[in-house]
């Protein structure tokens, strides 16, 4: 089955009619028709089935259909591949991170390469994880920065810092030194939050036997951040995104606190542009620190 039979056959398959099928490749019904009949010849069996003017998936088509389907996907993000790279223009690095990163880490990390970098241009975005790595598979985006990068058979990662967990609180707790111990926060209103880095911090309280006090649960480090500094609650955050989000008031160190690694990701390509590499030595020269 070649590529246009293939296309013609996953149009059909997912849209049920020649009619639509051609109206999806912006094609004539008749093309449609005869690309699905010279398959069908070629194949020796039928694909589909006439029933109340719909078109059926015979047994075979189905079989055929669940390793189309995946061949389909990687086609169109084959074309999209290449068409970002046609598109994409000298001296420009696309660059994604996630959320609290791009709050000051990587805007920082922008304007110092800048400051050294006559004529690049940045184009930065946020995504969740898994938006960035298929954005970074698909050729959109030149390389991504978030924290506990698992590396694939697409992609490489190289790690820029390692940093701690710490507590974010308003001054009402009366927490009892800058630097706490979880037993500190034992009964205290805690803000649970949900994200890349809870499998971790939840493996570090039940390691210590610790069970927050979680009064409310939110998938936003903003949120939580905001909890803590109004007082409804107290939270653990990475301190990149605690020395963001709050002021140094607001942060209390934690005893024993396990770390978490910020990684680029990376897709395995044979070649960079000149800029891409120029970029990625400066990050590995620099020695990141946090504000503390």
């Amino acid at each position: 089955m070649k590529s246009r039979q293939l296309e013609v056959f996953h149009a059909v398959y997912t849209k049920g009619t020649i009619t639509e099928a051609a109206k999806h490749l912006n094609v004539s019904q008749p093309s449609v028709s005869k690309v699905l009949a010279h398959t069908e010849s070629q194949l020796g069996f039928l694909l589909f089935s006439r029933f109340k003017g719909r078109l059926v998936p015979t047994s075979e088509a189905k079989i055929i259909y669940s390793k189309a389907d995946k061949i389909h996907k990687d086609l169109n993000q084959l074309s999209l591949l290449t068409k970002n790279l046609s598109e994409n223009p000298s001296g420009l690095i696309r660059l994604a991170c996630t959320p609290t990163l791009g709050l000051d880490f990587v805007p920082t990390m922008v304007f110092s390469f800048s400051e050294i970098s006559e004529g690049v241009k940045f184009e930065t975005h946020t995504f969740h994880y898994d938006e960035m790595l298929s954005h970074i598979n698909e050729g959109s985006i030149d390389m991504g920065i978030a924290f506990e990068a698992v590396p694939g058979n697409d992609l490489d990662i190289k790690k820029i810092i390692t940093c701690k967990f710490v507590v974010v609180a308003s001054e009402k707790f009366s927490l009892p030194n800058r630097t706490l111990k979880l037993e500190d926060l034992k009964n205290v209103p805690f803000a649970n939050i949900k994200g890349p880095l809870s499998k971790k911090l939840s493996s570090f309280f039940r390691k210590n036997k610790f069970s927050p006090n979680i009064v409310t649960s939110t998938d936003s480090y903003f949120m939580a951040s905001s909890y803590a500094k109004k007082g409804l609650a107290v939270s653990v955050l990475d301190e990149i995104s605690a020395n963001s989000l709050c002021n140094k008031k607001n942060i209390w160190l934690l005893e024993e606190s396990p770390s978490t690694d910020i990684y680029i990701i990376l897709p395995k390509k044979a070649s960079r542009s000149v800029i891409e590499e120029k970029f990625l030595s400066y990050i590995a020269e620099q020695e990141y620190k946090i504000n503390s």
